[in-house]
């Protein structure tokens, strides 16, 4: 019998790359009112024309497997059932996502979130992040995350080094270190306000409570 993770057990330090495994049928939350979540979805759509209805993935549940690594089990889901939540509307979906703590020697980027995102504005974090969508590994998605986010390609493969739960923001966190050229100069992106090179020492006090969690791993 697999033994998943409370959500209270939230910070997991990796020393091998999780391993995911997806679910053959789509999640389907059975606890709320399909007419409240179209309803919900229209006005947050309404608000925001750029909001799309495409698929994430929902993570059933997060277990050990023995040494060092864990087990992220996870299905399709369609993102208005985490969108409404943000509307106090709870399904119950947590979605998988990825994020990085970028370094080029002795600097770290840093990302202050624009005004409009779902969840943080304005507050610093670590840059880069986003959600895993299905067909991609954490990994993958940081990949692509860091030369959407910043312009900067990633030379050396980023390294899986914690998996978080973040409980504002409902998501369970791959968390990586990824090192660059010190040289690397970042071009930004519509989802941060400001991007800047941070030391250890000089990290930005407003940051998001998972960044702020993230900072034990520098």
């Amino acid at each position: 019998m697999i033994a998943f993770l409370m959500e209270n057990e939230r910070f997991i330090t990796l020393r091998r790359p999780p391993v995911v495994h997806v679910e053959s049928q789509p999640w389907v939350p059975d606890r709320i009112d399909s007419d409240q979540v179209d309803s919900c979805w229209a006005r947050i759509a309404e608000r925001n024309p750029n909001a799309f209805d495409g698929r994430v993935l929902h993570v059933i549940g997060v277990h050990r497997n023995g040494a060092g690594g864990v087990s992220i089990h996870v299905a399709e889901c369609a993102y208005r059932y985490y969108a409404v939540q943000t509307e106090g509307l709870d399904c119950g979906v947590r979605t998988l996502g990825a994020k990085a703590i970028t370094r080029a020697g002795d600097r770290i980027l840093m990302g202050l979130r624009s005004d409009w995102v779902m969840y943080y504005p304005n507050l610093w974090e670590f840059v880069p992040g986003g959600s895993v969508i299905p067909g991609q590994s954490p990994t993958e998605t940081i990949i692509e995350e860091m030369h959407e986010e910043t312009g900067l390609k990633v030379s050396r493969p980023p390294v899986p080094v914690a998996v978080a739960y973040d409980s504002e923001a409902y998501s369970w966190e791959v968390i990586h270190l990824i090192e660059l050229d010190e040289k690397a100069t970042p071009i930004g992106s519509r989802e941060y306000g400001e991007l800047k090179w941070s030391t250890r020492t000089s990290l930005p006090d407003q940051l998001t409570p998972i960044a702020r969690r993230m900072t034990s791993l520098i």
